[in-house]
């Protein structure tokens, strides 16, 4: 069934033997005779304790699962116990194969480990090109660990389970077994056997001493054991690694026998225990003194030495301390494993130390050369009373003529950035004052413009009229003569008020609508011009700034208007909006270009620069022939 069927949730009614469960991890794997199949559970059967054996019937849906597909269980009844189902013996290219996953299966591998996580006995197996893991469930106890089964040819029936990704790629086999003794020795292929030779580490890997295939044993006094990995051990001729994940309790100056078989290690050969016992105490030995750079050599490796060097830094890491050292011109690690909350005093960058430690060497070298100068040096310390603080770090150190250097060139930069802050705070101060200058030139352009230069047009137009009605109504051109010295005086006041930046005097005790309305009638007084008003809203009063703007276009509009449209008609809307007001000037003159004329006449660009800075807009829509319309909105 494809993933995507079995995702479906399709009912299943199944009955089969359980191969592998437990319930801790609600983990379950299923036989029904034919094939293997993984069951995933309900909360509420999470409990439900199954052994393998059990004769179960489940009751539930199909579902994809992660890597395939799985059964949903909604419900599980024992109906007994039997045998266990027949095994698919598979070779270890088979058994890499993702579609074993959840199979029953027997295979023969080599172990090459044997580890403990938590309570489960795991084995490092190798199958033909298949590397897989198998996992025991156990109790814990040490005495049925197989630490025997290391390096040996086993047989081993169990779960063929999967690690993957979330891609549903197989990334990993496990076997998971049921008990120690469904993993069986094949002693007619097990590596060494017979009883172990005793020899010294000096005869390992030469010519006529032992090598891989031959068990010996050993004895000596413990250096340093790391726990779950091995421990050094000191012989009569040397020292040496011994690789093992038995728990052992063994501290500096424990004797212990080793069985096990030698390996070629990169700097010397080391022991896989098969067996490692506690013998004894004795004494813990001396470390061997010696310059960095004379260390650096095979036979020292796994050897107690004591050196003298610099110590440059101290890290802290997860597993404990990394010290960084240097002696003459090497330098090298220390390492400590534990828990350090407080360290001395005296162990600070720059002391003088002694560091005792299991040498570990290794090389750079490429296969054909050999040992480099520039090798690695590592001492594995065993303790804090294995670093010997021999003099503390002078007061006046290379960290601490940093700290002044840096201090002196923070503080000129310091002076520096106050410096340059001092001198965008004068161009900024300077820059503002030239744009106020500008300002205040613009509005002083746009007041004349709109009163003076609006005063003397409405004068113009009245001496015109004057000039053709002195000679056929004398009373008409006197009444000209009037409205032109009225305007006269009206602009004197408007520059008056301009200079002292007052309110607009056309406004004066009216309102903006009033003072259109005046402006209209100076315009048309001649009766060639019918002017009318349209407010839309309610009134209310305005800014004082936004009643001057709007004063202004409108003079400005209805100028154009009568002296350059040659209009007829006028009409003058004011809306009064909740939170705007719009000003619209619309007249039936021969109208103009309004791309051609952008930027070329200084009262459209006055009428922009006011509304613009009032944060409003501005519309004119114009085309010759067809008259023109002027809306200025401000918000208020």
């Amino acid at each position: 069934m494809s993933p995507e069927r079995a995702g479906q949730g399709l009912p299943v009614s199944l009955r089969a033997t359980v191969t592998f469960s437990n319930p801790r991890f609600a983990t379950l794997f299923v036989h029904d005779g034919r094939a293997g199949l993984f069951v995933e559970q309900d909360a509420d059967l999470k409990g439900v304790r199954l052994v393998a054996g059990d004769l179960i019937e489940i009751e539930g849906v199909t579902g994809a699962g992660l890597f395939a597909p799985v059964i949903r269980a909604r419900e599980i009844r024992v109906l007994g116990s039997g045998p266990l189902p027949a095994s698919l013996r598979v070779s270890g290219e088979e058994l890499s194969r993702p579609d074993q996953d959840s199979n029953w299966v027997t295979v023969e591998a080599d172990v090459r480990e044997v580890t403990q996580a938590g309570s489960d006995i795991l084995l490092e197996c190798q199958a033909g090109p298949c590397n897989f893991t198998t996992l025991i469930q156990s109790g814990g106890a040490q005495e049925v660990v197989p630490w025997d089964l290391a390096d040996r040819r086993v047989r081993i029936e169990g779960v063929a389970a999967t690690i993957f990704n979330t891609g549903r790629q197989m990334t990993r086999r496990l076997v998971r077994v049921n008990d120690v003794s469904d993993v069986v020795p094949l002693d007619t292929n097990s590596e060494g056997s017979g009883p172990p030779r005793m020899v010294t580490i000096d005869r390992l890997f030469r010519v006529d001493g032992p090598g891989p295939g031959e068990l010996v044993r050993l004895s000596g006094i413990v250096h340093l054991a790391l726990p779950g990995r091995g421990f050094y051990l000191r012989t009569e001729v040397g020292s040496i690694w011994v690789q093992t994940a038995q728990p052992i309790a063994a501290v500096p100056g424990s004797l212990i026998e080793v069985e096990g078989w030698p390996r070629a290690g990169k700097m010397k050969p080391f022991i896989r225990a098969r067996r490692a016992t506690i013998v004894g105490g004795g004494v813990a030995s001396d470390p061997l003194a010696l310059a960095a750079r004379d260390a650096l050599n095979s036979r020292y490796d796994s050897e107690l030495l004591a050196v003298e060097a610099d110590l440059l830094d101290v890290i802290r890491t997860p597993e404990g301390l990394t010290l960084e050292l240097r002696d003459t011109n090497l330098v090298f690690r220390a390492s400590l494993t534990g828990s350090f909350p407080h360290l001395p005093d005296d162990l600070r960058p720059g002391s003088r130390i002694r560091v005792t430690g299991i040498a570990e060497i290794s090389s750079s070298a490429q296969v054909q050369q050999p040992l480099r100068e520039d090798s690695r040096l590592l001492l594995r310390s065993r303790s804090l009373d294995d670093l010997e603080v021999l003099s503390r770090p002078p007061w006046w150190n290379l960290q601490r003529a940093a700290w002044a250097v840096g201090s002196g060139l923070v503080l000129l930069l310091l002076i520096y950035g106050l410096a340059q802050i001092r001198r965008r705070r004068e161009q900024e101060t300077q820059r503002r004052e030239f744009e106020a200058v500008l300002a205040e030139r613009g509005r002083f352009a746009r007041e004349i413009h709109d009163s003076l230069a609006q005063g003397l047009t409405s004068i113009s137009l009245q001496l015109e009229c004057l000039r053709d009605d002195i000679a056929v109504d004398p009373v008409r051109a006197l009444s000209h003569v009037e409205t032109a010295r009225a305007l006269v005086r009206e602009s004197l006041g408007e520059a008056r008020r301009t200079v002292w930046n007052l309110r607009p005097l056309a406004l004066g005790e009216a309102d903006l609508a009033t003072a259109l309305q005046r402006q209209a009638a100076v315009l048309t007084r001649d009766g060639r011009v019918i002017c009318s008003q349209e407010i839309e809203g309610v009134p209310r009063p305005l800014p004082a700034e936004h009643e001057s703007a709007l004063l202004r276009i409108g003079q400005e509009a209805l100028t154009n208007a009568v002296r350059h449209a040659g209009a007829s008609r006028i009409i003058v809307r004011l809306r009064f909006g909740a939170g705007w007001v719009t000003l619209t000037v619309r007249d039936d003159g021969r109208g103009f270009d309004v791309v051609e004329r952008v930027g070329k006449g200084y009262g459209l660009t006055g009428m922009h620069e006011r509304v613009a800075a009032l944060g409003g807009s501005l519309s004119i829509d114009s085309k010759p022939g067809d008259g023109t319309e002027v809306s200025a909105t401000l918000p208020t």
